[in-house]
């Protein structure tokens, strides 16, 4: 695939990305990415076979953007606990697309998970990029024992929060909801 191949497919990714996201998955069609890129909807045959190989690569695509984030986090921050507090700024960061849509991994699991479990299966390795990044983080902070459910735990914090905000537009549960979960890592 040449350069204008490659470009046209990062654009297709990139939209399908943001109409899986504030739409869904399953409310989605290949002609609304298709007009949302001014790609013709038969050019898309020649990128994506389908529109679950499209959203494999929607999800590789946040799996990278999630390693990036994760590894600037690393190199940046040198203390565990101010990682593990930065995780939670992405919270902070989000709201107002998480007010909008809700949380984009946990949406999308969620709405796969009901019917589609082979792609949810997929999708699951974003939460499984963090946890596993979390659990390190608990053990380098000194909670080897319980580090794994601790990463569960913020993550569930974390997720809980983007839910229930999004279900109330409710900026201000949020917001609460991340100083608790700040409060509880400074404790740790």
């Amino acid at each position: 695939m040449g350069t204008k191949g490659h470009q046209n497919r990062e654009r297709i990714v990139a939209a399908a990305n943001d109409l899986f996201y504030q739409q869904g998955y399953n409310q989605t069609s290949f002609a609304e990415v298709a007009e949302s890129t001014g790609i013709p909807k038969g050019n898309f045959y020649y990128y994506f076979k389908s529109k679950d190989e499209l959203l494999h690569a929607v999800i590789e695509h946040r799996l990278e953007v999630i390693r990036q984030l994760l590894a600037e986090v690393e190199a940046s921050i040198s203390s565990p606990q101010a990682r593990l507090l930065r995780i939670v700024d992405i919270l902070a960061n989000e709201t107002s697309s998480i007010i909008d849509y809700g949380c984009p991994l946990g949406t999308l699991n969620a709405e796969l998970g009901k019917s589609q479990l082979e792609l949810q299966s997929h999708a699951a390795q974003m939460f499984d990029l963090f946890n596993d990044w979390c659990e390190r983080e608990f053990i380098a902070l000194g909670h080897a024992d319980n580090a794994r459910y601790l990463a569960m735990h913020l993550m569930a914090l974390l997720q809980g929060a983007a839910l229930l905000g999004n279900v109330y537009k409710d900026r201000s549960f949020i917001e609460n909801e991340i100083q608790h979960a700040k409060k509880w890592l400074r404790s740790l």
